[in-house]
């Protein structure tokens, strides 16, 4: 899917979904658009150790995470770093390491709670619905199959769609410019050729296309595309 990397300050308006990974440090702006991304149907994504501190790295008081406490409906009441090496078990099957949290529900549903390690049966993922959106958070780090299973769910459910049907290792991203014309660049990092349902007009072989676009293993493909799709 498309992504773009934008500063905390950045107008969220337009994002079904945003992932706000470990923001230690945020002035009060920053909780208050996430707030209005939320309540106008976004799905929103904050990670542990986020909202801790303001912009001055003062501590905001009241429990963890600080910043985000409301938007989330959780109150974290400490952090239990893991070991170098441990591990803990959720209980929906996956393992995460790095970083627990004791956690407490204050409005939010758990998704899945520690099985062991030093929080049993205290929440790990929540989920919170908040104005016509979704705000979830997870208080630890996820191993990397847990994690895409977690972003595939998220996408499905802020209504995210593709570029184009892929596989991975093939990059398929579109950019629109002002006039509302497009194109989108393909680029196969794979060793096997990839065939994308992309039509217009490729700019790299200079030639139409309808789909589907072959594009041979370790080769790229710029598809100037007239109308939106």
């Amino acid at each position: 899917v498309g992504v773009d990397i934008v500063h905390p300050d950045h107008d969220l308006s337009g994002y079904r979904l945003v992932i706000v990974p470990t923001l230690y440090s945020v002035d009060d702006g920053v909780p208050t658009r996430l707030a209005d991304a939320v309540d106008e149907g976004a799905t929103v994504l904050v990670t542990y150790f986020s909202g801790i501190t303001d912009e001055n790295d003062h501590i905001r008081l009241g429990g963890y995470p600080g910043a985000f406490r409301e938007l989330l409906g959780v109150r974290v009441e400490e952090f239990c770093p893991l070991r170098a090496g441990e591990r803990v078990r959720l209980t929906d099957g996956s393992t995460a390491d790095v970083w627990t949290e004791h956690l407490h529900l204050a409005g939010a549903t758990s998704m899945a709670e520690y099985a062991d390690g030093p929080l049993p049966g205290v929440p790990a993922i929540t989920r919170h619905e908040h104005g016509k959106g979704v705000a979830w958070y997870v208080a630890t780090r996820l191993e990397q199959a847990a994690l895409d299973k977690l972003v595939h769910r998220l996408v499905e459910e802020a209504g995210v769609r593709p570029v184009a049907a892929t596989r991975p290792g093939v990059e398929v991203i579109r950019r629109v410019a002002a006039d509302g014309r497009r194109w989108a660049f393909v680029v196969n990092h794979t060793d096997e050729d990839a065939d994308l349902d992309l039509a217009g007009h490729d700019l790299v072989s200079d030639r139409p296309t309808q789909g589907p676009l072959r594009v041979r293993s370790g080769g790229v493909a710029v598809i100037r595309q007239e109308h939106p799709c």
